[in-house]
């Protein structure tokens, strides 16, 4: 990883105001950031956080330069684990996508070992994704998917206006410069394409409450929103607010001990919430603070 770039320290990479202050001070270690989603003490530590006071979103800064290279050399297999729940909870959001999209051609960014786009293909659309770690490419591509590995104004280039939906799934929270990805995105949509974001809220209620130990607070999580940021930044590239709906997380009870390792509570919690599990296999949580974001692009006038 890069040396830490000091330009720009605190400007809000959303609204662009340099009416920010300290959140929280940096407490990673840059050998150790995790680009995983195996849950250590480590992999909770991050960069330094800043918070703009006009528009509320927070984010970190200074960052090490080219940050997105860090996952092309990804393999995680810890992510594998948990691919029937996110199958499901894919069936849950493209049953509320449907209600809102028209066309069938949907693009996936960082569609990772590609669960939701097979899933998506079931439902009938035309699915393609876009993907940096060449591990989870490869298996995507395995499951019959499209997937690319160019930059994403790359693709924006070479195919604008050429999808109807376009999805992220805890991807934009990854962006170091979320207003340039947002342009590439209005331009790979067609006029009235959908965009849907799943991403977390730090001023939900989960995030007050757990402060720092909040599980979005990753390294590898470089962007924290709240409502107001998402619509801001949607609305600054023709993205008029739809809906915000709690995203419906799937959860089996190894997912959910696993989640919970973290937490002091965790060992008098789990008797309870094992018995929960023996009732029935598979519950559906939609929690506080988990943004399923949707919004549409501009008509031509």
């Amino acid at each position: 990883m890069k040396k830490i770039n000091e330009v720009g320290l605190s400007a809000c990479p959303v609204c662009l105001s340099k009416n920010t202050y300290e959140l929280y001070p940096a407490n990673v270690d840059l050998k150790k950031i995790m680009f995983t989603y195996e849950f250590t003490p480590q992999s909770q530590k991050t960069f330094r956080v800043a918070r703009c006071r006009k528009c509320t979103h927070a984010f970190c800064s200074p960052l090490p330069m080219n940050m997105y290279k860090n996952y092309e050399d990804v393999i995680d297999k810890e992510y594998l684990r948990h691919s029937q729940t996110r199958r499901l909870s894919s069936q849950s959001v493209l049953d509320i996508i449907r209600n809102y999209a028209s066309g069938e051609k949907m693009f996936d960014i960082g569609c990772a070992t590609g669960d939701f786009l097979s899933v998506a293909k079931s439902f009938g659309y035309s699915a393609e994704g876009l993907e940096l770690s060449r591990w989870s490419a490869e298996i995507a591509r395995k499951k019959d998917i499209t997937v690319y590995m160019d930059r994403l104004k790359v693709l924006a280039q070479k195919f604008p206006a050429r999808y109807d939906i376009v999805t992220m799934w805890g991807v934009i929270e990854h962006f170091q410069f979320p207003r340039d990805e947002m342009l590439c995105i209005n331009r790979l949509l067609k006029p009235g394409g959908l965009l849907v974001i799943w991403t977390g809220n730090i001023d939900g209620i989960m995030s007050r409450i757990l402060g720092r130990r909040w599980w979005y607070w990753q390294g590898q999580h470089i962007q924290y929103f709240t409502s107001r940021s998402l619509n801001s930044l949607a609305s600054l590239f023709d993205f008029e607010h739809l809906i915000t709906k709690r995203y419906p997380i799937a959860a089996t009870y190894e997912q959910v001990n696993n989640s919970l390792k973290r937490y002091k509570f965790h060992k008098y919690l789990m008797p309870l919430i094992k018995l929960l599990f023996l009732i029935k296999p598979i519950w559906y949580l939609r929690l506080p603070g988990e943004m399923l974001w949707l919004g549409r692009k501009a008509f031509d006038k």
